[in-house]
């Protein structure tokens, strides 16, 4: 079995050559987890948690759910626009 470098869980297929790695997992750890895109002040700065408390998996199939609800160009932009 393989398995994500990022989360540790099962990968049927990888988006990397070079690792194996979930699409989703991939675009968390580019634009952040979803607590940094639902509330970058509290996660992010108050609580240290991008994550927003899920497991590292959860959070990245949030965040591919984000980017397909709001758009790329959004969501890439609010994972930017942090007042830091």
């Amino acid at each position: 079995m393989t398995t994500c470098v990022l989360c540790d869980e099962e990968l049927t297929v990888s988006v990397s050559i070079l690792q194996p790695i979930h699409r989703e997992c991939a675009m968390r750890a580019g634009l952040g987890g979803i607590g940094h895109h639902i509330d970058h002040e509290y996660f992010c700065k108050q609580k240290g948690d991008p994550d927003a408390g899920l497991p590292y998996r959860l959070s990245a199939l949030l965040v591919a759910t984000y980017v397909r609800y709001v758009g790329p160009e959004k969501a890439a932009q609010s994972a930017v626009n942090v007042n830091d």
